[in-house]
């Protein structure tokens, strides 16, 4: 009984909880992204790039998770999960900052290569997040208008949109790096990611990006967090590592991403004294479906 307890209770928990996000500052006290002072020879009065007011920039977003699963007993279960969500965003501005609103057009998943049924997906379309975002890229106060499964899970990966830049914006030669510490609802666990990156940015070497910044980034990940799932007290912690190459347009919006990352999971369930070790890789891009209309 207690092996079928735990097929049931993670095999619908672990869509969220393993999937990985690429986090972005906007927390208070978050220590601030340092620019490398060199700059390239020629370049040292160019502007650097920030994000500005967008319209309805309509991206792809492609994920792909394996999962594997030690249950209790030694047997070892794996699911493969793909989703491809297709979101148009917006950046109004509010203050000193935009105001962030994403929306989910239309979205599609499997596990296993078994289309999701219908009544998981449907209630996800439509879906819409608000959050804050800095001109450098610090995502505060991510929101959705509604909780589903399945767009919870595309929201954990939204920070991916809006990599971190330096203060000053980014220019081609820099490096810099970016601590930070965000709140995550996974599934059952409401839980806390802490984060540190490094970044370095380059020319376009992407021949459908010519003008293009390329960001290649770094970073590793630790998440504690606690849940409740059929009235069980559950635990997690998690830590991983995660790369990224953005290719970020001349006027801030994302032309296509890239990345990939792994990481270590522990599930307790204290009432029953039984821990599960998960194990999680991801690769994930983004592509431009569209172009975005300027303010």
């Amino acid at each position: 009984m207690r092996l079928s307890w735990h097929c049931t209770i993670l095999g619908g928990l672990l869509l969220v909880a393993c999937g990985s996000s690429t986090s972005k500052g906007g927390q208070p006290g978050n220590p601030a992204p340092q620019p490398n002072p060199t700059t390239p020879s020629g370049d040292n009065t160019a502007s650097g790039i920030v994000y500005t007011p967008v319209h309805d920039a309509s991206y792809q977003l492609v994920r792909h998770d394996s999962i594997s699963m030690q249950l209790p007993g030694g047997a070892n279960q794996v699911q493969l999960i793909d989703r491809t969500a297709y979101v148009h965003l917006s950046l109004t501005r509010d203050t000193n900052s935009y105001l962030a609103t994403i929306v989910l057009d239309s979205l599609q998943a499997s596990v296993g290569g078994v289309p999701a049924v219908p009544d998981s997906v449907i209630p996800a379309r439509g879906t819409r997040w608000t959050a804050n975002l800095t001109p450098d890229g610090k995502l505060s106060a991510l929101r959705a208008d509604r909780s589903t499964t399945v767009g919870d899970q595309i929201g954990s990966h939204l920070r991916a949109l809006f990599p971190p830049l330096p203060p000053g914006g980014a220019r081609a030669g820099m490096d810099w790096t970016d601590t930070t510490e965000v709140p995550i609802r996974a599934e059952a666990f409401d839980a806390t990611e802490r984060s540190l990156a490094s970044f370095h940015s380059t020319e376009s070497d992407d021949p459908h990006a010519k003008k293009a910044l390329k960001l290649e980034g770094r970073a590793t990940f630790q998440r504690t967090g606690k849940g409740t799932q059929y009235d069980q007290q559950m635990e997690m912690t998690a830590s991983g590592n995660r790369t990224a190459v953005y290719y970020l347009n001349p006027d801030g919006t994302l032309a296509s991403a890239h990345g990939s990352d792994s990481g270590d999971m522990t599930i307790t369930v204290p009432a029953v004294g039984q821990t599960v070790p998960v194990k999680q890789t991801g690769t994930y891009t983004i592509t431009t479906t569209r172009s975005p209309a300027k303010h």
